[in-house]
């Protein structure tokens, strides 16, 4: 069954955005702040209301409080999002990792989303040091690959709800490729790429771990992309990785397609092809080039 969406009362979202019910009512009745409007007459708002609230009115809240506070330990958690204490949320989502609680993870990343924090700087100050510190758990034999593997994929949950409380646009400036290669096991980093494309405006085809890279000329002749974005998280046979690689890079010179590169894995390739517009190194750098 699929998860029913998180709605927030008229209490929880004057909380959120920092005033009292009385404005979130006059809002909603001026229509600035759209809501679901239950058969009693209660008025309930999705992530997707806030978030769009949040991004049209920016000079009424900079730093909102978008962390429910349900206890004094939220409490905490809440003045760390507020301040940007990125250190402090990479040492409890590491920890929430580890112990399978998607749900605080969750709130963590729209907290600090929807409290203005660009989404490249989620992603490169708490994901992806988080993302790392779980591959060097495993490797120092800190937790089994199943411990790793749980973690990842509650990192990886998260951030797919997080796409809730995105504002994307509706007109598109482009097409974007996101692929790995064929032997690649974690997806999470082009996953953080497919977002950013998204909220500048691309039309993003994601494939996800495991594909064949090896039929793509169809993909190219029916959507054909105007970028390419090839992740790599770590290459267990580089000759294979290699040769998709070499046959990918032709293809795109082929259509004239831009290509970013990215991802550890990277650095096990040759990656000298004069196709190869970037190789990034970071998600600001996905947002930016």
């Amino acid at each position: 069954m699929p998860e029913r969406p998180k709605y927030f009362n008229s209490s929880e979202a004057a909380n959120i955005l920092g005033v009292n019910v009385s404005t979130i009512k006059r809002w909603t009745d001026d229509g600035r702040l759209q809501c679901i409007k239950t058969a009693g007459g209660h008025r309930k708002f999705a992530i997707s209301h806030l978030a769009e609230f949040i991004q049209e009115n920016k000079q009424k809240a900079s730093r909102v409080n978008v962390f429910p506070v349900e206890g004094e330990e939220d409490l905490e958690i809440s003045y760390h999002i507020m301040k940007g204490d990125f250190k402090f949320l990479r040492n409890r989502v590491l920890g929430d990792a580890l112990n399978c609680n998607r749900e605080r993870i969750h709130k963590i990343l729209n907290g600090l989303y929807l409290g203005q924090f660009p989404l490249h700087k989620i992603y490169d100050s708490l994901i992806t040091p988080v993302m790392h510190r779980i591959g060097d758990l495993w490797e120092d034999e800190e937790i089994t690959v199943t411990e790793e593997h749980f973690a990842s994929q509650i990192i990886r949950d998260s951030i797919i709800r997080l796409q809730s409380a995105m504002q994307i646009p509706s007109e598109k400036i482009g097409t974007a490729l996101c692929l790995n290669f064929s032997s690649e096991l974690h997806d999470i980093a082009l996953k953080m790429v497919d977002h950013l494309l998204e909220i500048r405006g691309y039309k993003v085809l994601f494939s996800g771990q495991i594909t064949p890279l090896y039929k793509l000329e169809s993909i190219f002749e029916k959507f054909n992309p105007d970028r390419v974005y090839i992740s790599s998280t770590v290459v267990s046979e580089i000759s294979l990785a290699q040769l998709e690689l070499n046959h990918l890079l032709e293809l795109c010179e082929d259509n004239q397609a831009e290509v970013y590169v990215g991802g550890r894995g990277m650095d096990r390739l040759n990656i000298d092809h004069s196709a190869i517009t970037a190789r990034l190194k970071s998600f600001k750098e996905v947002y930016q080039t």
